[in-house]
């Protein structure tokens, strides 16, 4: 059986349900890094490089399988219109959490956010132990990977746990607007800690107060949450919805702010629409910074490692925090469960 080539870091059957006149074949686009505006792209042209898992065929075989799966899930959801997310503890949630935490960790996004971050750590170790790497690494030098999305992968395998003790539920947009995807769809934040004024290490997969946004379809988007510390939909059971373009807005900005270089939505979303997106959250981009510091105690030294990510004051009605955020400053992401403490990602 020949290899396959090419290896789609965004299932296909995902990014169906944004297609154009929702029939599979076209999708609409924006490129923000060169500003091209595409009304109908071949769909089955994007969100894929070949062999990105490498050419041994078992991880993309792996996949493939998982995505099988979670796909007749989708139909479910988007087209029967069966809005009860998996219940707890049941294969299915887990099924589709680990889904989740794949989809974050398999784009060339991820790949580039782990080797700015090594080589930006490895820069303040070399500037403590090794003086001459660190003068070597200032004049351009660099930290390589001949895979870093496999390995982000593969690592994220042992850390599926971490997003135990969130809960789910489903989002429906009733508003004019509908949500757009990107080339990295899986957005992490935390109102709770933005709250707070200290957003550093805020979206680490064991923080108390982390919130998942996944849109699944531009009227649906799945929500994991923190239920210690936010209360969704006004104690809804299974989902909630917004009519309010503002939120929706928000939203949609986050996944401009989360992409590599593109963002996907169907025939709806116009080029005005996106210029003003671009417009409004481009710059936030800019925000994201890798927090490294070496700490002195009496003859030995300890390097603090930590990133601070984009954040927009985001405001949900549908999330309403149950605890005082106050409560929580001066604090550097703190678990949101006892059993995680010693599992920081």
């Amino acid at each position: 059986m020949p290899k396959k080539k090419r290896h789609h870091y965004i299932p296909k059957f995902y990014l169906k349900r944004f297609s154009t006149n929702n029939e599979g074949k076209h999708i609409g686009l924006y490129n923000h890094a060169n500003r091209i505006f595409v009304q109908k792209a071949p769909l089955k042209q994007q969100a894929y490089e070949n062999f990105l898992y490498g050419e041994d065929p078992e991880i993309e075989d792996a996949l493939a399988v998982m995505e099988d799966t979670v796909a007749k899930l989708f139909y479910y959801w988007t087209e029967d219109k069966l809005l009860i997310p998996p219940p707890p503890e049941t294969n299915g949630f887990k099924l589709l959490k680990q889904f989740i935490l794949f989809q974050s960790f398999r784009t060339p996004k991820s790949g580039d956010n782990i080797m700015e971050s090594l080589n930006h750590n490895l820069k303040a170790i070399a500037k403590e132990i090794e003086p001459e790497l660190w003068k070597h690494l200032g004049k351009g030098g660099r930290l390589v990977h001949e895979n870093p999305v496999l390995l982000m992968l593969l690592n994220s395998i042992k850390h599926q746990k971490l997003l135990d003790f969130l809960d789910c539920r489903f989002l429906v947009n009733l508003s004019p607007l509908p949500f757009i995807s990107s080339d990295a769809p899986v957005v992490y934040y935390n109102q709770l800690m933005e709250q707070t004024g200290n957003y550093i290490g805020a979206i680490g997969l064991v923080a108390k107060g982390l919130q998942i946004f996944y849109p699944i379809h531009p009227r649906l988007m799945i929500c994991l949450y923190d239920s210690k510390v936010y209360d969704f939909g006004d104690g809804c059971e299974n989902c909630c919805s917004t009519e309010s373009i503002e939120e929706i807005h928000q939203l949609n900005g986050l996944q401009l702010i989360n992409s590599k270089s593109q963002v996907f939505f169907d025939e709806s979303i116009s080029k005005e629409y996106v210029t003003e997106l671009s417009n409004h959250f481009l710059e936030y981009r800019k925000t994201a910074k890798n927090i490294n510091k070496v700490i002195r105690q009496e003859a030995r030294k300890f390097l603090f490692m930590s990133s601070e990510d984009p954040h927009i004051n985001l405001q949900l009605d549908f999330f309403t925090l149950k605890v005082n955020p106050k409560s929580f400053e001066g604090e550097f992401a703190p678990a949101r469960h006892s059993s995680l403490k010693h599992t920081k990602d």
